[in-house]
């Protein structure tokens, strides 16, 4: 199975320690445990996989919500069928490619690719997990400046962490800087994406983007060690709040981007 990890070269000077603080020895770890075993029986066992844990969290500048442009990114793996390809959602060592989806799109016009999460509840109300509709009322209300023209999908089963870092990460940043945005928030939906938003949101806030992540799983969330997070007490797969409960998914929105207005590290909230 391959397992080549393309050269993308560096972020910017010290950028990769900053994401994964010990890429070597997780890297030794993931081949010789989970990737040793998958190879040999074709099964991912996750009891033997080695989660990324970082002890420092990146510190960063807050920023005024009225006063942004704020960059989505979602891990559920949407895209747009007829014009992009679908994430390559069976592949067991994940696909680390994103589609760019225009904010302003019809939720009837997003399909989804990710084999590893239930995605009825996303089905039923898209906002469950990808709150564009909140975002641009609060856009409308003056208490967002801007929604970027685009947001990011990824499908966020990534098992080798290096590979977020190598080929996952230089594509956000680089529309991350495109669009000009100086604010993030990432909403994961699965133990894996929790990992790889966690990595992306610590990649942004070194680069002078302040990010903020809404998420069930505090406990994976914890290890990655971002800048800022909240985390719900909702049902798997309905991160902002049960579908058609657009109360709750306002309420948790709110207290996500809320987190913006503060320098980071933060503690954790619990909503």
């Amino acid at each position: 199975m391959n397992i080549h990890v393309s050269n993308t070269g560096s972020l910017r000077q010290n950028t990769d320690l900053s994401i994964v603080e010990q890429p070597m020895e997780w890297l030794e770890a993931f081949q010789d445990n989970w990737l040793a075993h998958l190879e040999k029986t074709g099964e991912a066992n996750w009891s033997v996989y080695s989660r990324v844990s970082n002890k420092f969290t990146p510190s960063g500048k807050a920023v005024r919500l009225s006063e942004s442009r704020l960059l989505f990114i979602s891990s559920v793996g949407a895209y747009l069928p007829g014009s992009q390809d679908p994430f390559d959602e069976f592949n067991p060592l994940g696909d680390y490619s994103t589609r760019l989806i225009p904010s302003s799109t019809p939720f009837d016009e997003i399909d989804y690719a990710n084999a590893q999460i239930d995605l009825s509840a996303v089905q039923q109300d898209p906002q469950t997990l990808l709150p564009l509709e909140h975002l641009h009322r609060l856009v409308e209300k003056g208490k967002l400046g801007e929604l970027a023209p685009e947001f990011i999908s990824f499908n966020g089963y990534h098992p080798h962490a290096i590979r977020v870092v190598k080929e996952l990460i230089p594509s956000i940043l680089k529309t991350a800087k495109r669009h000009q945005v100086n604010a993030a928030l990432l909403v994961p939906c699965s133990p894996l994406c929790v990992q790889s938003a966690g990595l992306v949101a610590r990649a942004l806030e070194v680069n002078g983007i302040a990010t903020t992540i809404s998420t069930n799983n505090g406990k994976y969330v914890k290890l990655t060690a971002p800048p800022r997070a909240t985390i719900s007490n909702q049902a798997p797969n309905c991160v902002l709040g049960a579908p058609h409960n657009h109360a709750r998914q306002q309420q948790v929105l709110a207290a996500t981007l809320a987190l913006l207005e503060q320098d980071a590290p933060l503690e954790f909230i619990e909503i």
